[in-house]
C-alpha cells in the first residue's frame, strides 16, 4: 500500500479539525456511526490472580473468574486522569464501569475508528472534577470525517502494518532504557560496596546483608558520620501569613530527576520560619526523603528550607557528600522496616541507627568522581533513547492524523 494526494477537498464544519477533507467523505457525529455503554461494577475482593482480562478507565486492571463481553471493541476510558484514552479488547473479558464500550454500527471499520477516537483527544471534553470523567452524551454529539467503508479498511489495513513498526523500535528501545537503568544500579551497588581497587584484600563487614568489605574499610552508624544533619518543618497551612514569601522550602514534590534542587512550588515568609523554627539548609546540603515517598536525594543548590519529611545532611570534613549520594539510597532503605501491608518505613531513629560503609575520605571522593563519570554518561545514552522514542511517537501520531483526515489517501501499490 502506499500513499498520494486526494485531488478535491472541502470544508469540514468539524470544531477539533480544522483542516478541509475530502469532497467525497460525509461528516457524521459519533452516535451515527456506534453505540456505547459503560461496563459493570467489580468489586477489588474479585479480582484474580489469572482469568479474564479485567479493563477499567486506563485499560488493563487485572484478571477476573467472569466475563461480560465476548469479541472484538473499542474501549474508552470514562474516568480518571486519563479519561479518553483508547484500548482495544478482544475475546472474553470484563469491562469495569469506568470504561465505555464502543459498538460500531455496519459499515463502520473497528481500527479506522479506534485510530480516529485517538486522534480527537477526548480527554480534552472531560467534566472538570475531583476526578475527571468524560460525558458520554456529550461526545456522542461530537462530528468526525467519515471515509467510505473501502476507504476505511484501506486506512485500517495500513495503520496496522505502520503502527506496528513503530511500535516495534519503541519496544526495543524501552528495553534498552531498562537495560541501561539496570547496569547502573548495579554499577553503584557494586562500586560502593567493594570499592575501585579490585586487588584489595577483604573482610567480614559482619552484617549478614552487607557481606564483606575492604579490609580498611569501617562500618559505622548514620549519626557517627553524618552528624550534621536535621529535618524542616510545616508551618500552619490554615494561616495564609505564612505562604508567599521569598524563602524556598523544598518538599518530596521539589525533588525532581534531576539531582540539584534550586527552587521550590511554596514559597514561605520570614514569619513562617520563625513561627515553625524551622533550620536553614546551607547551599551544597544533601536532601533526603524519608516519609511517604522514600529515598529520593539530590543536593541543595541554594541556601533553602525544606518540611519534615526530608532530612538534611550538612557538609562535615570526615564525609564526602557526593559519594554519600550514591550510597545512601542503598543502606538507608536496608535499614528500614515494613509496615504490616509490606511497605518500607523510616524514621529519624532508623535513620540515626543505620549502619553504613565508610571508606576513607581519599577513596569516597574517587568513589564519587568515578561513578558521576560514568552515571553522566548512561543518564546521556538513556536521555538519547528517550528522545529517539519520543520522535518515533510523534511520527505515528502524525501517520495516524494524516491518513485518517484525508491529508494523504492510502492507495494499493499498483495504482
Amino acid at each position: 500500500m502506499g500513499i498520494k494526494k486526494y485531488i478535491n477537498y472541502k470544508e469540514s464544519g468539524i470544531d477539533w479539525l480544522l483542516d478541509k477533507i475530502p469532497s467525497h467523505w460525509e461528516v457524521k457525529r459519533i452516535k451515527d456511526l456506534c453505540r456505547m455503554q459503560s461496563g459493570f461494577y467489580i468489586s477489588a475482593n474479585d479480582f484474580q490472580t489469572v482469568g479474564f482480562p479485567i479493563y477499567g478507565g486506563n485499560g488493563f486492571r487485572g484478571f477476573s473468574k467472569e466475563y461480560n463481553h465476548d469479541g472484538e471493541y473499542i474501549l474508552i476510558g470514562r474516568q480518571g486522569a486519563l479519561c479518553g484514552n483508547i484500548n482495544y479488547a478482544i475475546g472474553k473479558f470484563w469491562a469495569t464501569e469506568h470504561a465505555i464500550v464502543v459498538y460500531e454500527k455496519k459499515g463502520i471499520n473497528k481500527f479506522w475508528f479506534g485510530e480516529l477516537l485517538r486522534l480527537m483527544n477526548l480527554n480534552q471534553y472531560s467534566l472538570s472534577a475531583a476526578q475527571p470523567g468524560l460525558s458520554v452524551e456529550k461526545i456522542k454529539r461530537l462530528k468526525l470525517p467519515l471515509p467510505p467503508l473501502k476507504e476505511q479498511t484501506q486506512i485500517a489495513n495500513y495503520l496496522d502494518t505502520k503502527t506496528k513498526l513503530i511500535d516495534k523500535k519503541i519496544k526495543l528501545l524501552q528495553q534498552k532504557i531498562k537495560h541501561y537503568k539496570a547496569y547502573r544500579k548495579t554499577l553503584i551497588n557494586e562500586t560502593v560496596t567493594k570499592g575501585l581497587d579490585k586487588s584489595v584484600k577483604f573482610k567480614d563487614s559482619g552484617i549478614d546483608w552487607i557481606g564483606e568489605i575492604p579490609e580498611h574499610w569501617e562500618v559505622k552508624r548514620f549519626k557517627e558520620v553524618c552528624y550534621k544533619n536535621h529535618t524542616g518543618g510545616t508551618p500552619s497551612t490554615s494561616n495564609t501569613n505564612m505562604f508567599g514569601g521569598d524563602n524556598i522550602w523544598v518538599t518530596i514534590a521539589d525533588m525532581k530527576k534531576d539531582n540539584l534542587v534550586f527552587d521550590s512550588k511554596l514559597k514561605l515568609t520570614d514569619e513562617a520560619i520563625k513561627t515553625s523554627n524551622i533550620p536553614i539548609t546551607p547551599k551544597g546540603s544533601l536532601l533526603y526523603s524519608f516519609k511517604l515517598t522514600l529515598g529520593k536525594i539530590a543536593f541543595a543548590a541554594k541556601d533553602i528550607y525544606t518540611n519534615e519529611a526530608i532530612i538534611s545532611i550538612l557538609p562535615n570534613k570526615n564525609i564526602v557528600l557526593s559519594y554519600h549520594y550514591y550510597m545512601l539510597p542503598i543502606y538507608l532503605l536496608l535499614n528500614a522496616t515494613e509496615n504490616i501491608y509490606g511497605a518500607k518505613m523510616l524514621n529519624q531513629k532508623l535513620i540515626s541507627n543505620a549502619l553504613l560503609l565508610h571508606p576513607t575520605i581519599k577513596e569516597q571522593q574517587q568513589i564519587a568522581e568515578f561513578l558521576d563519570a560514568k552515571t553522566t554518561t548512561i543518564h546521556n545514552i538513556i536521555n538519547n533513547i528517550e528522545t529517539q522514542i519520543s520522535t518515533l511517537k510523534e511520527l505515528r501520531k502524525t501517520l495516524i492524523n494524516e491518513v485518517v483526515t484525508g491529508k494523504v489517501k492510502v492507495t494499493d501499490v499498483k495504482q
